[in-house]
């Protein structure tokens, strides 16, 4: 287990998967406050999440999902191992400005088809071009 997994499983709250086909869903509430909506679930961020630290693991880790280009959940949850927490890390990222986050819904689509484009990999995050502002 890597530095960023560990650190984006602590900093963030996650509300139950709505994909459907999960066979361990039960009842756990979306978290409260500031949401990001990642398809699958909804992810907050703690209190105490940092975007500095947080820039920093990227870097350390996995510097190319700092290179501008998009990369997908799968890409990432390979990267950590672990699709959900994948999920949770591009999440705050986002909350914490590192990051856009790129889902179904950004490009207008609801429902079962956001469903179907997030699960073949339609959730993406691209960080600024390196050398150019956000």
């Amino acid at each position: 287990m890597n530095e960023l997994y560990t650190y984006a499983l602590m900093h963030t709250a996650r509300g139950e998967c709505q994909c459907g086909r999960c066979i361990d869903r039960g009842n756990k509430p979306d978290p409260g406050g500031h949401t990001v909506d990642v398809t699958f679930f909804k992810v907050a961020r703690t209190p105490d999440a940092d975007a500095a630290a947080f820039k920093a693991l990227v870097e350390a880790e996995f510097p190319s999902l700092l290179d501008g280009q998009e990369h997908s959940y799968l890409e990432i949850g390979g990267m950590l191992g672990d699709q959900g927490a994948a999920l949770q890390a591009m999440a705050l990222g986002a909350l914490l400005g590192v990051w856009q986050l790129l889902t179904p819904a950004t490009f207008g689509f609801e429902g079962e088809q956001a469903m179907e484009l997030a699960g073949r990999g339609m959730v993406t995050v691209r960080a600024p071009r390196p050398g150019r502002p956000q």
